[in-house]
């Protein structure tokens, strides 16, 4: 398929993303950082960095490694004079000095006016927060709001909400999933290990995609493509296109998954270093190696089975640099570096090296893409915000917290540990979600289009 970038063609595969298909076509530069206009490129691969904002069909800010190319689109950068490929603000990056948080405050102090000016001026440089085209407005204002009920809505429809899903499905409740994609997400490329009644899961995709269609015909589940915007006095709004869900659960089960943790030092934000999941993602699920000279930094044995991965799906690994003295594992066809850990990356639009600082001393390891396996965390947003609406400022979300609704339930990685196992999970749902509980019915309680309402539309 062919979309437009910039007034070019670009070509574009199925599967693809529209930051995917950019970065195989040679395009590192999605954006640039606010202030300095330093370069920032394909990033987190889950639209968690907000590294890849383009205008896509007269809407800004959508985030493009997250939204599948499917011919025709327009698409453009936001940022840069006179274009984000090639940026002449960013000669401020070299000024930075001379520019602190918070310069044009000091220097416009006696002069209130020229502080605002100064500010105003500032936020055009930055280049974002441009509104809609007419069009793509129309296209993406919601029309009709559906007020639904439900015994138990989960959030997140990856294996683990999809198996606690079905498993409460068939104790009998009326099950709502809600989910952006149903794409899979971040499970296809996690190198943890996902167990299905006490065995490893060899295909994830396999296992999601049979996971998927059980839930798919499954009486007792509805699936709702769209995103779950929060917990509202009792209500979750579900944003689905032109349609707005209000849906009012008696329970929760919080499947939102986990976020890669990225490490700290001079430059990280250049095109070229990327989170292990997002190169795991564009060599295995959008046929776009990461690089051509590979460099992997880890604290764990996770950096090498990345680069077993990323091998495997046929990209050059020229070294792994584990924090560690010991290394964890031999070297498999590319150089070993223990205890360093990255202190810089070098070049001005991509990363071309990087140094790395440890107990052997400084090193300078030549690599046009910087792959970070570091640690993760789960996503929690969700969950706190149940556990803050209940119970005031607490904010731990773990099974056993009583200040968690028992309502309540979290699952998959979300609680933090990054394995777990299908099917007892699905049992589990069966057990906590049976018969004795009271369950609503999916029965659609409101329609109302939308009539000129200015509160409603907001």
């Amino acid at each position: 398929m062919k979309f437009t970038f910039e007034g070019r063609e670009v070509t574009a595969t199925d599967g693809q993303s529209l930051a995917g298909a950019l970065h195989a076509n040679g395009v590192s530069v999605l954006s640039r950082s606010p202030k300095y206009h330093r370069p920032r490129g394909y990033t987190c691969g889950f639209s968690a960095c907000g590294n890849c904002p383009l205008t896509v069909d007269g809407m800004p800010g959508v985030l493009a490694c997250a939204t599948p190319a499917r011919g025709g689109e327009d698409v453009r950068r936001e940022q840069g004079f006179p274009g984000s490929g090639f940026d002449l603000i960013r000669s401020a990056d070299l000024a930075k000095p001379l520019l602190p948080a918070g310069f044009q405050f000091r220097l416009f102090t006696k002069n209130p006016r020229l502080s605002s000016l100064a500010g105003t001026f500032m936020a055009v440089l930055a280049g974002g927060g441009r509104m809609p085209s007419p069009s793509a407005a129309a296209s993406a204002t919601v029309t009709k709001v559906v007020r639904q009920a439900a015994a138990v809505l989960v959030v997140g429809g990856g294996p683990s909400g999809l198996a606690t899903a079905l498993g409460a499905a068939e104790a009998g409740q009326d099950v709502v999933v809600v989910d952006r994609a149903f794409d899979g997400g971040r499970a296809l490329v996690r190198t943890e290990p996902i167990h299905d009644a006490g065995k490893v899961v060899g295909d994830v995709r396999e296992h999601f995609a049979r996971l998927l269609e059980a839930a798919r015909k499954h009486g007792n589940i509805t699936l709702i493509t769209g995103t779950a915007a929060g917990l509202l006095d009792g209500v979750v709004p579900v944003i689905a296109g032109r349609v707005r869900y209000e849906l009012e659960p008696e329970r929760v089960v919080v499947a939102t998954g986990c976020y890669e943790v990225p490490a700290l030092f001079a430059n990280n934000d250049r095109p070229g270093v990327m989170l292990a999941d997002a190169a795991v993602k564009l060599a295995e699920l959008e046929a776009a190696p990461p690089g051509r000279r590979i460099v992997i930094a880890t604290d764990s044995d996770r950096g090498h089975d990345v680069a077993r991965r990323l091998t495997a799906a046929g990209c050059h690994v020229t070294a792994v640099i584990d924090s560690r003295a010991s290394g964890g594992r031999p070297a498999e066809g590319w150089e070993v570096l223990t205890g360093l850990r990255p202190s810089k990356a070098h070049g001005w639009s991509r990363v071309r090296a990087v140094s790395f600082t440890g107990g052997t001393g400084p090193v300078k390891v030549p690599g046009d893409t910087l792959v970070l396996a570091y640690g993760r965390r789960r996503s929690e947003e969700f969950a706190l915000h149940a556990a803050y609406t209940a119970a005031g400022s607490h904010l731990d979300v773990t099974d056993d917290n009583p200040d968690l609704p028992a309502a309540h339930l979290v699952v998959g990685t979300a609680t933090g540990e990054m394995t777990y196992d299908t099917a007892e999970l699905r049992r589990n749902a069966q057990a906590r979600f049976g018969p004795d509980t009271t369950t609503h019915t999916h029965a659609v309680m409101a329609h109302r289009p939308y009539e000129g309402d200015t509160d409603a539309q907001a």
